[in-house]
């Protein structure tokens, strides 16, 4: 993912697992990355980054993403509680939200690092995800992502990512474990 400026803000240890990142996948050793490995959720952002379509469903109190890809799906509670939450995570964090105007807005934190933001960028457990998703015109959704990790960047940094509107059709059967056993590797992730 592309910062909307300069470069991503590695700490030495941020660009120290980057750079290993980097060899790992030149190398075809996807052992970094546990979504190709393990078929597991990719985690957010890189969730939103799938090359697939995502369906959004929403209720007063959820908002709900349904991705084509392996059909995952990840949930963002719109109350406005302050104990336990809604809905709890494991790869996708915990995630709030709330209307700003047009714009949704939902804090997401309690990541695993496990995960990554991109195919390469690492983060840690420490990572906290703003996004602030809005719609440019009748068929384009604009998603505007902070991410903060001081442990992995020295600053937060910012990307933009935009989304087409595609046709509402039922999503085909999608099973990651089937690809990645037809060794149909890397998987369609960003």
């Amino acid at each position: 993912m592309q910062p909307t400026s300069g470069s991503v803000p590695f700490t030495t240890d941020g660009r120290k697992r980057y750079e290993a990142n980097k060899r790992a996948q030149a190398a075809k050793h996807y052992d970094y990355d546990n979504a190709q490995t393990l078929c597991a959720t990719p985690g957010l952002p890189r969730l939103m980054l799938t090359p697939m379509r995502f369906h959004i469903w929403q209720r007063s109190d959820l908002v709900t993403f349904q991705f084509e890809w392996n059909r995952v799906f990840y949930q963002v509670d719109m109350t406005d509680r302050k104990s336990e939450p809604l809905l709890v995570g494991v790869n996708v964090g915990v995630s709030k939200g709330q209307w700003e105007g047009d714009t949704l807005v939902v804090k997401s934190d309690n990541f695993t690092d496990q995960t990554l933001i991109d195919n390469l960028v690492p983060h840690s457990d420490e990572m906290k995800l703003t996004q602030r998703f809005r719609l440019v015109d009748p068929d384009t959704l604009e998603d505007r992502i902070t991410i903060e990790d001081p442990q992995t960047f020295t600053r937060p940094w910012e990307a933009v990512v935009t989304y087409k509107r595609q046709p509402d059709a039922p999503f085909p059967e999608d099973v990651c474990i089937d690809r990645r056993r037809a060794g149909q590797l890397p998987l369609p992730l960003k």
